[in-house]
C-alpha cells in the first residue's frame, strides 16, 4: 500500500532532502533544471523536470525555499544555511519565547555550550 514517503534527515521528505542538498551545495540561486541535472548525475533512472519543479515549489509554499523570477525563469535558494537553522527558525515561529527559554535554560545546564552562546553573542552584537 502507497503511502506518505518518510520523513529524512531535516524532517524531510527524501527526495525534499536531496533537493535541499543540492541547494545548499549550490554557490548561487538555482534553477529548477540545474538541481534536476545535479539529482540526476546520482541516479540511475532520471527524474523528470516536473516531479523537481514540483518538490521545488512545495518547498518554497513552506518558506524552506525562496523564489525569485518570472513565470518559468524562476530560480530558487534556501531560506536558511542548513536544516538546523530551518528547525529552530521552526521551533521559534511555532513557541516564540517560550522555545527560547528553553534553549537558555538548556544551555545553561552545559557549560560548553553556554561559553559558545555567550560568544555568539559577543560575536554578533
Amino acid at each position: 500500500m502507497a503511502g506518505r514517503p518518510k520523513k529524512a534527515s531535516g524532517g524531510f521528505a527524501p527526495l525534499e532532502s536531496e533537493v535541499m542538498e543540492a541547494v545548499w551545495s549550490a554557490t548561487d540561486p538555482v534553477s529548477v533544471r540545474v538541481v534536476l541535472d545535479a539529482l540526476n548525475a546520482r541516479r540511475s533512472e532520471p527524474l523528470a523536470y516536473t516531479t523537481v519543479m514540483t518538490v521545488m515549489n512545495r518547498l518554497a509554499a513552506k518558506g524552506v525555499l525562496s523564489r525569485h523570477g518570472e513565470r518559468r525563469s524562476y530560480v530558487y535558494e534556501a531560506t536558511a544555511p542548513d536544516a538546523a537553522g530551518i528547525a529552530v527558525r521552526n521551533v521559534i515561529r511555532t513557541h516564540g519565547d517560550a522555545a527560547v527559554a528553553h534553549f537558555v535554560d538548556e544551555a545553561r545546564a552545559d557549560p560548553a555550550v553556554l561559553r559558545r552562546l555567550r560568544a555568539l553573542l559577543v560575536e554578533d552584537g
